[in-house]
């Protein structure tokens, strides 16, 4: 060992030595674990357990040291009677694990004894809001949330030291740690409320009121995690179909950019003057001036119009692995602003790096903010290395003008000659520049990406990616442990596992409540039911004359909207999706009323054509306008029809199978290519389509959404493209397999084209995608060369094999000495072929 190494350790042990002085003798928790170790040194053998206790009966805004009563006590024998549900009992090992409640105020003094040096208590359910009268018992939110504490404990006070926000890492892991325990607490209280609550369509509950039967315990199956819960399944679900919503009423968004934090922006810096702090040791202001930057950004859009007049704005914020925020942007254009081609793309978004000389702030912020890498042969290591090859798939090539590629994605100008950059010792040109806007660059000084949204199959896939959610967040489907109940009702949360990388950045922001995801215009979403089948949420307690009276009950937005056609004249000229854009929601009084300003997006989700009824209900909701009752939906020229199906019919949006058709088209807005199949496929089984075929054929390009791109993955070939044909034979392919899970096959509909299997394992061969990667162009000119220049005794050999290949092939043996253009003539062949 180094002499500087053997110093280090000795420093370190007194430094330890310190630490454990400070703590046996300010620390009550300490104390108490090691009046323990004195009681087992006196007897081995007794049976000791330590009680930290979790009630106080002081006033939880103040720092008050917990005492020694008030902290633990110490029990021999059994006292499992005498014990607080949120107490802490610590025992000899018991070969189990315990759960300690997160409630506990002592819980992070334990976790964190450097940060609590003197075991001061932290977080517990009693804190009052300050200034805040107690005996006031109507006065909602009067207690101090967890997250309201946590919130309060990362702020910096003046004149005033917090030994947490100074712990560096240690700091990282407490943000962390608090989250995880907001977020706990959370899913605890939906957990435990799944014994308690019910949901049941209106009907059933009459029926059993009818029958006698007024115990709603058994009815219904359990509530499951609700959309509300931020980055649950739901909640990313409903987020995506609300941006597809904003998609579908504007059109294709014109711009999106990506920016990410800057931890050398100047307000970061000043909070670190006089510091050896580091910006990842502040997670917290990372946030904080992200958030103001974000807003800053977002108000220049839309109300400065930096970038043109803006209609809809749509962002989600993540978080990179490192710990930095970045936010995806989608800007939807008023229609005078728009792109309408790829030639006015060029003075919104630049790929190329400026003349140093002409500007040298725009110079300095390219090449340190947008440029890319190096990565490949220059930096093997690089995170965008896949495969030996760069994921991004940079550097690009040069290109004198920007244009489009067949997927429908911007190629941008790429010139080259133009200046060049150094970075980590290589010279980079404008091929690694990532694309940005000169304006954004400047004011922002940050990564800011901009890309142009052309009107491709990339949009969906887009807003697919902006609203993922969460790596790795699971959501299981598992039966309850009621094995008496003949509908073994579902509870879907089990558990929920965030099995995820959490940055001490996004535990900061989730910390500070600010938005993960942002929209506006706003989106409402419109559900609607068969008559009776609104579904209804109740305790299993409640009394079921209680429940079929409440005012939600009679009044939900599907039926509300019925009742308000009755009432207003212009509302029965609106369907109901268009209803939101005049007619605004009151949640207090459960009614629609005229809107003064602004305006909404309605939102109707679509359903599967197996649930019959509600699936042709949905359908005449986008023809009907003004019905003023369930009866007005089924009246078609006068004439009520029994069904709702029989209605359709009668409209004529069934007999072609235009509105299975209209509605694989509507499901491609928001749904992938594997959804889209497997609706087709219930569509198929369901026996409804009259013509299985001219459905196909009108719907096949929104079927074969995705194959392509799973083909490039698979084959390892970026550029790989397909003919129609062959998209559509892959495309039959994934609906056999489907097919095939349901004991079923194409060839059970006549009408309908079988999948080709040898066309299909040429689609997936790797060698003959190699041999057939060519430009056609490039060939016909190579043929057209050598062909000119075939000797007469070449040329002879030449067409009577071209013959042979016109005619059905055949063998041909070509002898001669070398030099006599054997070569040559094989070349001209395969040019020509």
């Amino acid at each position: 060992m180094s002499k500087f190494n053997l110093r280090q350790a000795q420093f370190d042990v007194q430094i330890i030595k310190q630490l454990k002085h400070m703590l046996d003798s300010q620390n009550q928790l300490v104390k108490t674990y090691r009046l323990v170790r004195d009681a087992f040194k006196v007897n081995p053998q007794a049976d000791l357990r330590v009680r930290i206790i979790g009630k106080r009966s002081k006033d939880g805004r103040t720092y008050n040291l917990p005492t020694a009563s008030e902290v633990a006590a110490l029990i021999i024998g059994d006292f499992e009677d005498n014990i607080e549900p949120r107490d802490i009992v610590v025992k000899t090992k018991s070969g189990q694990l315990e759960r300690i409640s997160e409630l506990h105020p002592s819980y992070l003094a334990l976790q964190y004894p450097l940060l609590f040096p003197h075991g001061e208590d932290c977080y517990r359910v009693d804190i009052p809001h300050r200034d805040v009268v107690i005996e006031n018992s109507n006065q909602r939110n009067k207690k101090c949330t967890m997250r309201e504490y946590f919130c309060y404990r990362i702020q910096d006070g003046v004149n005033r030291f917090s030994l947490i926000l100074n712990s560096r890492r240690l700091f990282q892991q407490f943000l962390v740690d608090a989250y995880t325990m907001i977020e706990s607490q959370r899913l605890w209280f939906i957990r435990k409320k799944q014994s308690t609550l019910r949901c049941e369509s209106l009907n059933n509950i009459n029926d059993r009121q009818q029958s006698g039967d007024t115990d709603l315990s058994n009815t219904g199956q359990r509530v499951i995690l609700p959309s509300s819960f931020t980055s649950g399944a739901r909640y990313m679900l409903q987020n995506y179909l609300d941006a597809m919503s904003i998609c579908k009423w504007f059109g294709y968004p014109v711009f999106f950019i990506t920016i990410t934090c800057n931890p050398k922006w100047p307000e970061i810096q000043r909070t670190l003057k006089d510091t050896t702090l580091s910006p990842e040791d502040k997670p917290n202001i990372l946030c904080r001036v992200f958030k103001m930057k974000l807003d800053s950004i977002i108000t220049d859009l839309k109300k400065h119009s930096l970038l043109g007049r803006v209609q809809a704005v749509i962002y989600t914020v993540e978080f990179q692995k490192r710990g930095l925020p970045h936010a995806h942007i989608c800007l939807f254009m008023h229609p005078d602003h728009k792109i309408p081609c790829v030639e006015n793309v060029d003075p919104y978004i630049s790929a190329e790096i400026p003349d140093k000389d002409d500007d040298p702030e725009l110079y300095c912020l390219v090449t340190e903010f947008m440029i890319h890498g190096p990565c490949g042969a220059h930096n093997m290591k690089c995170p965008c290395m896949v495969g030996k090859e760069c994921s991004k798939n940079f550097p690009k090539a040069y290109r004198h003008h920007t244009s489009i590629d067949p997927d429908g994605y911007p190629i941008y100008r790429r010139r080259d000659g133009g200046p060049k950059v150094t970075k980590s010792g290589v010279e980079l040109d404008c091929r690694n520049v990532v694309p940005y806007n000169k304006i954004l660059l400047k004011r922002y000084q940050a990564h800011i990406n901009v890309e142009w949204c052309n009107q491709g199959s990339s949009i969906k896939y887009l807003f697919k990616y902006i609203n993922k959610g969460p790596d790795r967040a699971n959501v299981k489907f598992v039966q309850t442990g009621n094995e008496d109940s003949n509908d073994e009702p579902v509870d879907e949360i089990k558990n929920h596992f965030n099995c995820r990388y959490v940055s001490a950045c996004e535990a900061a922001w989730r910390i500070h409540e600010f938005p993960v995801h942002y929209r506006t215009p706003s989106v409402i979403r419109l559900p609607f039911h068969l008559p009776g089948q609104q579904q209804v949420v109740f305790n299993e307690d409640d009394d079921v004359e209680d429940v079929i009276n409440k005012p939600s009950v009679s009044a939900s937005k599907f039926s509300s909207w019925m009742e308000c056609n009755k009432e207003y004249e212009e509302a029965r000229a609106l369907s109901y999706v268009e209803f939101p854009t005049k007619f605004v929601w009151m949640s207090s009084s459960r009614c629609w009323k005229p809107r003064k300003q602004g305006f909404q997006i309605g939102q109707i989700h679509s359903v599967s054509p197996k649930l019959g009824e509600l699936y042709f209900i949905r359908v005449l909701l986008n023809k009907v306008k003004g019905p003023t009752s369930f009866e007005d939906i089924r009246t078609v020229n006068g004439v009520l029809h029994p069904t709702f199906r029989d209605a359709c019919y009668t409209m004529g949006l069934l007999d072609d199978d235009k509105e299975y058709i209209e509605a694989i088209e509507e499901a491609s807005f928001h749904g992938t290519g594997y959804y889209l199949r497997n609706l087709f496929v219930t569509m198929l089984l369901s026996d409804t389509l009259f013509r299985p075929d001219h459905v196909w054929e009108n719907t096949w390009n929104f079927l074969s959404d995705g194959i392509l791109h799973q083909q490039r993955l698979l084959l390892k070939r970026p550029g790989l493209t397909y003919k129609d044909d062959q998209l559509k034979n892959l495309t039959l392919g994934e609906i056999e397999k489907i097919l095939y899970r349901h004991n079923s096959s194409l060839s059970a509909f006549p009408t309908m084209p079988f999948p080709n299997d040898i066309e299909l394992s040429k689609c997936s061969n790797v060698l003959i995608h190699e041999q057939l990667d060519y430009d056609t162009e490039d060939q016909l000119n190579q043929f057209q060369n050598f062909a000119s220049s075939l000797t007469d005794e070449q040329r002879s050999i030449f067409d009577e094999i071209m013959i042979a290949v016109d005619n059905g092939g055949g063998v041909f043996f070509v002898y001669g000495y070398g030099g006599t253009g054997k070569t040559f003539l094989w070349n001209t062949l395969s040019a020509a072929f």
